[in-house]
Parts: structure tokens; C-alpha cells; sequence
């Protein structure tokens, strides 16, 4: 279970702030990372895996893959390691039997890649134990709330690592990888 108080607590004012901030946090991202990604449609979901895609170098352009429900990227990691981006959408399954024959537990496996789930409440119950989540809440027209919140040792240094490079806070401890 994720911590009750969140790691971080961001505001985005606009959609290039958001995008921003998902780059710096792709930066601090390795192969085998996990994020989950909640907020109602148009919170912002895409527009942050957008940034994160970009701090890990994909190329491509990234979009909702609500239909297609899953997009592969192509990038590479801050210490030069190619790392495969698998940017995942739930938002239209219906349960756990849409997301069976999905065959999801197959890019969730992959530890050569960084996975982006957007809708991980479709996710059966205690499918994973180490994620990064984060909550994305509409405020106004382009203001948005980002809450962090780290569930494993690892994801706590990633945010650590990502607070100290937004606010300039050292980080908290060293945390060893779950």
C-alpha cells in the first residue's frame, strides 16, 4: 500500500508544465519501473507519459492508446541503455476477462522496459507490489494536481531523485531497490 501522505504534491499550470515535469521524472526512470497513472479523462495522463517518453529519449510521437490499448516506444535511458516505453490505456475494458485476453501481464513483465498504465484500477487486485502512482486531479482549464505517491524502497528514491531536481531538495535516505 502506497503511503497515506504523498511523496510530492505538485501543481502543473499548463499542459508544457505537466509535460515537463513527466520529462524530469522519465530522466530518474530505468527498465523494469512501473507507473500508474489515475485521473478522469482529460486530467492529464497522456500529456505526462508524453514528458516522460521524452526523458527517456523515444522519438516518436506519443498518444492515448486508448484503442489500440497499447503503444511500444522505442528509447533510451539517461546512462545510455536502450529501455522499450509500454504506454497502456484500461480506460475502455470492461474487467479483469477484457483485460485476460489483452495479455497484459506480458509488458508487465518485461524488465528491459518502463511501463505506463493509464486506468490501473481495471488491474486485478494485488497485481503488483512496486509501482510508482501518481493522481492527476483537474483543477481549472489547464491547472492541474499531481500527487506522487512510491510504493516500494525504489520508487521512494525515484521521487527523491525527482524532488531533488524540482525543488532542490536533497533527498531523504538511500533506499535499496525492492
Amino acid at each position: 500500500m502506497p503511503p497515506r501522505r504523498p511523496a510530492i504534491d505538485i501543481i502543473s499550470h499548463s499542459p508544457d508544465q505537466t509535460r515537463q515535469l513527466g520529462y524530469r521524472l522519465g530522466r530518474h526512470l530505468r527498465p523494469g519501473d512501473i507507473v500508474l497513472l489515475v485521473g478522469q479523462v482529460g486530467a492529464g495522463k497522456t500529456t505526462l507519459v508524453q514528458g516522460i517518453a521524452r526523458g527517456l529519449n523515444v522519438e516518436d510521437y506519443v498518444q492515448s492508446p486508448t484503442f489500440a490499448l497499447a503503444a511500444e516506444h522505442a528509447g533510451r535511458t539517461v546512462a545510455g541503455q536502450d529501455v522499450a516505453l509500454y504506454h497502456l490505456d484500461f480506460y475502455r475494458l470492461e474487467g479483469v476477462a477484457d483485460l485476460d485476453t489483452f495479455g497484459y501481464e506480458e509488458y508487465l513483465d518485461d524488465e528491459s522496459a518502463v511501463v505506463a498504465i493509464e486506468w490501473p484500477q481495471r488491474l486485478p487486485p494485488a497485481t503488483l507490489d512496486t509501482y510508482l502512482l501518481i493522481e492527476l486531479r483537474h483543477l481549472s482549464d489547464a491547472k492541474r494536481r499531481l500527487v506522487f505517491r512510491p510504493a516500494g524502497n525504489h520508487y521512494s528514491e525515484v521521487v527523491d531523485g525527482l524532488r531533488a531536481e524540482v525543488f532542490g531538495a536533497q533527498p531523504r535516505s538511500n533506499h535499496s531497490r525492492d
